[in-house]
């Protein structure tokens, strides 16, 4: 049976009425994710793009746009860019950079900074992420542990994909990711904000994981799943390094 991802609603443009309160005690509890927002017993869009729904009750919408607007909760990659005192400037795409403090890194202290080098890549949570505030980045959970977050590793290979496409990725529902670990053993991150880091053996393999996930450009998953194996196959064959 095929996972069954998140259902579309319609579409709604910024200011768009998607829901009034209801004062029934039975009512289901909601969730709003980016793009929606509760205001005077109101949920109305801030964005344009399709209202979608996720298991029962979360609900947001996904836009077409190119720009990364931080939200915060959402996981990031970004590039360090500048050190400023005891915190580093990151790029995630933004209209500003995040920042992100040595401490707020695994077994992090002010006698054991974490040092960064420009041009890191770094994979972390937005704790801040506010249009009066500038982003601010944490590579540690609430009890203090990295669970995956932090520096990556050298020897990958970065690229970007729309908004849309890797919040589909990272859907668990989505099979895709499985799908190319049938063809290529291969480490990968990706980001709310568009940004994917991708290691594999070889650079070829790396190379052909970015064009099959860019096939969700341009085809539905069903489609992309089905020309999956002849791209991976084909690419890998003929790629000059």
């Amino acid at each position: 049976m095929e996972p069954k991802l998140d259902t579309v609603l319609r579409i709604v443009l910024p200011g768009d009425l998607v829901s009034e309160a209801s004062s029934n005690s039975n009512t289901l509890k909601v969730f709003l994710g980016p793009g929606l927002r509760f205001s005077n017993n109101e949920v109305r869009a801030t964005r344009a793009g399709l209202l979608k729904k996720e298991g029962k009750n979360l609900y947001y919408v996904e836009t077409m746009q190119k720009r990364y607007v931080p939200q915060r909760r959402e996981f990031v990659v970004g590039i360090v860019t500048k050190k400023k005192g005891d915190i580093y400037l990151i790029d995630i795409g933004g209209h500003e950079p995040a920042t992100i403090s040595y401490l707020a890194f695994e077994n992090a202290s002010k006698k054991t900074k974490k040092e960064l080098k420009l041009g890191d890549l770094v994979y972390g949570q937005l704790l801040v992420a506010s249009k009066d505030m500038e982003p601010e980045m944490v590579c540690i959970d609430i009890y203090n542990r990295a669970v995956g977050m932090g520096v990556l590793p050298e020897g990958g290979f970065l690229f970007t994909i729309p908004l849309h496409v890797a919040r589909s990725i990272i859907n668990p529902k989505n099979p895709f990711l499985l799908e190319i670990a049938r063809h290529i053993s291969y480490s990968i991150v990706v980001g709310f904000n568009g940004r994917v880091y991708v290691k594999a053996g070889r650079r070829a393999e790396m190379v052909a994981i970015m064009h099959a996930i860019q096939l969700l450009e341009e085809t539905n998953l069903e489609e992309a799943t089905s020309s999956l194996s002849k791209l991976i196959d084909s690419f890998l064959l003929n790629y000059v390094s």
